[in-house]
């Protein structure tokens, strides 16, 4: 296992996904967001940031380890296709065993987390991939 390249690539990759979701999630979508999930989003001011990078980071190294150890995965098309299929994936078991048990989510906010989640993670996936293919280690 190339242990090195998995923690340079997933580290890269989950700053990317920081910013990325700040951008996606905190500007581009945030109305959608606020408005679906309106109750369950805590205000910028009362973010416990920690975990929000932290999460970021285990996303990064995630796709970075699924990608590399497993996968083969080095260019943003096939970073794109797996991080569409993963994020799809957990997204859609994790909203739908939210939605089953819980009051957090109504079948429209779970439909469109799921949506909006897997084009974020594909996304990620892109850059995760293209980062992988470069012979930078």
């Amino acid at each position: 296992m190339n242990l090195k390249k998995i923690t340079i690539v997933g580290l890269i990759g989950g700053v990317f996904a920081f910013f990325f979701g700040w951008l996606f999630f905190g500007i581009i979508f945030k109305d959608v967001m606020a408005f679906q999930m309106e109750g369950v989003w805590r205000g910028e001011t009362e973010m416990v940031w920690w975990a929000m990078i932290l999460s970021n980071l285990l996303w990064g190294w995630f796709f970075a380890f699924i990608f590399i150890h497993w996968a083969n995965i080095t260019t943003w098309f096939s970073g794109l296709k797996g991080g569409a299929i993963l994020g799809f994936l957990m997204m859609a078991a994790f909203d739908s065993s939210m939605f089953s048990m819980t009051n957090l989510l109504t079948f429209n906010s779970m439909v469109i987390d799921i949506l909006l989640n897997t084009v974020y993670t594909a996304l990620i996936g892109a850059f995760i991939g293209w980062v992988a293919g470069k012979n930078w280690f």
